[in-house]
């Protein structure tokens, strides 16, 4: 039973509960009769999750910083965000050109001109052997290979290209055709795997119009402290780990490993965890998932292939540092590793695995395969491939990739093979 004094704190509590709401009530109402302080909205992409340049109608330009540099980088992109100096109209009334679209993550967006991309100088490199190549190129950060087609299909589709180029990053792309969040994801379905829209917590539901300011004020508290999406963090990798054989206490250990990953010594603290070893870790705590991300790009080339018949479709896995494997490696990677439960040899030998899973992919599946691995183990000379910030390729690798790339490509090409 509750006493008396109890029962006095309870209604004191309830009754102060009860004025604050009313209150805030009162002012949100007023705020939006008069259209005070409207919520200021971060709206994803309904069909990509997120896009690195949104239409703009004009040619624009976009700048980055490059770390190992200081320098700022400016390069064009045109009315849709595609990174080329040509408009939208010319691309169109262009007859006699190659087009060739590209598209990845952040290892195809990279901090460089655009002549400096992969796709640059795959282009230069097919002009200089005969072939009148234009190369279109959309990528963007943290994009699985699912949305990488996805933004394809949307972005450059519109201007018939005879080629697609499929960057995978091979150091987090198969984790990231698993993950649910912010994006398009696979999901299973009778006929084997559907496309599931994003599920929205970092970003805005372009479809919610949110009125009430003070519901958007508490979602922003939780969105600066980290807790809503730490809540729907957990709970997807829970559902997530739950499908692949893992309980609560894999993830957590996931999450554990995650967060002993972060080295301060690098520019960006997450850079490893982000490059390479996340899905080193998730592959560890869950063995099941990554079998099952080779079955999602293998649905995936199948996908990509029954929409686009008559493309010449390219498979470029483009290795991690780790893969590459330059010597010395790097101590900050190696101290990393001495607080995880994986090795540098384990990651070599998983991602070399996943590596050649889709050299078998593309030649079951019809592909042109590009071995950029190759090309970069071939190098000898003084200059990194990778940046040490946050390991990126850097210009002298994308010489090296595009120039495989423009290679694989030639007598495809050349013969109007498909």
């Amino acid at each position: 039973m509750i006493s008396p004094r109890a029962k006095r704190l309870l209604t004191g509590v309830l009754s102060y509960a009860a004025i604050i709401a009313v209150t805030l009530l009162v002012l949100d109402g007023i705020c939006m009769a008069f259209g005070l302080f409207p919520p200021r909205h971060n709206y994803g992409d309904p069909d990509l999750g997120w896009r690195s340049a949104r239409p703009t109608g004009k040619m624009a330009f976009g700048q980055c910083t490059a770390f190992e540099t200081g320098a700022v980088i400016r390069y064009p992109r045109n009315e849709d965000g595609v990174r080329t100096s040509l408009s939208k109209e010319a691309i169109v009334a262009d007859s006699t050109s190659v087009k060739i679209g590209v598209t990845g993550d952040s290892q195809t967006d990279l901090c460089a001109t655009n002549a400096e991309l992969h796709a640059g100088v795959l282009e230069r490199a097919l002009v200089s052997d005969g072939v009148p190549a234009m190369v279109l190129t959309f990528g963007a950060g943290r994009y699985s290979p699912l949305q990488a087609y996805l933004a394809f299909r949307k972005v450059l589709g519109p201007y018939h290209p005879r080629v697609l180029v499929l960057n995978v990053y091979a150091g987090n792309d198969f984790y990231d055709i698993l993950r649910v969040d912010d994006r398009p994801h696979f999901v299973k379905s009778d006929s084997g795997y559907s496309i599931a829209g994003p599920v929205w917590y970092s970003l805005d539901d372009p479809q919610v119009r949110y009125r009430s300011r003070v519901l958007f004020a508490a979602r922003t508290v939780a969105d600066k402290t980290g807790i809503r999406q730490m809540y729907f963090r957990l709970t997807e990798l829970r559902r997530l780990g739950a499908q692949q054989g893992g309980g609560l206490p894999a993830v957590l250990g996931y999450m554990r490993d995650l967060w002993k990953a972060r080295e301060p010594s690098v520019g960006y603290p997450d850079a490893f965890s982000a490059q390479m070893l996340n899905q080193q870790l998730f592959f560890h705590r869950f063995p099941r998932a990554e079998e099952e991300s080779v079955a999602r790009m293998q649905a995936l080339m199948r996908l990509i292939r029954s929409e686009n018949p008559g493309l010449i479709l390219v498979m470029s896995p483009l290795p991690s540092y780790e893969l590459t494997g330059e010597r010395p490696v790097d101590s900050a990677l190696l101290k990393t590793l001495e607080r995880l439960p994986v090795t540098y040899e384990e990651g070599v030998r998983q991602e070399g695995g996943l590596y050649e899973r889709l050299r078998g992919l593309a030649a079951a599946e019809g592909w042109v395969f590009v071995d950029n691995l190759a090309a970069l183990k071939a190098y000898h000379g003084s200059g990194r491939l990778y940046n040490d910030f946050d390991y990126h390729l850097l210009p002298v690798a994308s010489e090296l990739v595009g120039r495989a790339q423009a290679a694989a490509l030639l007598r495809p090409l050349l013969n109007g093979a498909q």
